[in-house]
């Protein structure tokens, strides 16, 4: 379905709206938008952005689980969506969110980046330090964060 005239600035208006960092007004102006309308694959992309950007995890995790289905080959759908899953339901969930979406991006360091994250929180550290050092060998950007990066603290505590 073509976007009418009518979505296509609201959509606008959202995008300036969030880039303001006008969170509630961007969430109005998607509101806006005709119920058909809403399900359009560039509709949820925004409406994902401003459920992430307002806190809204449950319908974040929603729409980052469809935006997956429609659009398993866009990497940024599977950060997300286990972002948002990863405060709504917990670690476990986001794990497997990015289980699933590593199997499909295997090049992608930040999949890699965050399993580690996720791993070294739940306590495997074993298998954290196999993505860490996969991450680190595709971007080698990873090395400094992963020297900062909170969720692996007990990563540098073994070592």
């Amino acid at each position: 379905m073509d976007l009418t005239t009518h979505t296509k600035r609201q959509l606008s208006y959202a995008e300036g709206y969030l880039a303001l960092g006008m969170k509630d007004d961007a969430a109005a102006a998607l509101k806006e938008i005709e119920a058909a309308q809403r399900k359009e694959t560039s509709v949820l992309i925004l409406s994902l952005a401003v459920h992430v950007e307002r806190a809204d995890w449950k319908p974040a995790a929603a729409i980052g689980a469809v935006l997956c289905e429609r659009e398993p080959n866009v990497p940024g759908h599977w950060i997300q969506w286990a972002y948002a899953a990863r405060r709504h339901k917990g670690l476990t969930e986001a794990r497997e969110i990015l289980m699933r979406g590593v199997g499909q991006h295997p090049t992608e360091a930040v999949f890699h980046f965050n399993l580690a994250c996720y791993e070294a929180q739940l306590g495997h550290l074993d298998d954290a330090r196999v993505f860490l050092d996969t991450a680190c060998g595709l971007e080698e950007e990873f090395v400094a964060l992963s020297k900062t990066d909170p969720d692996l603290e007990p990563l540098r505590i073994q070592s």
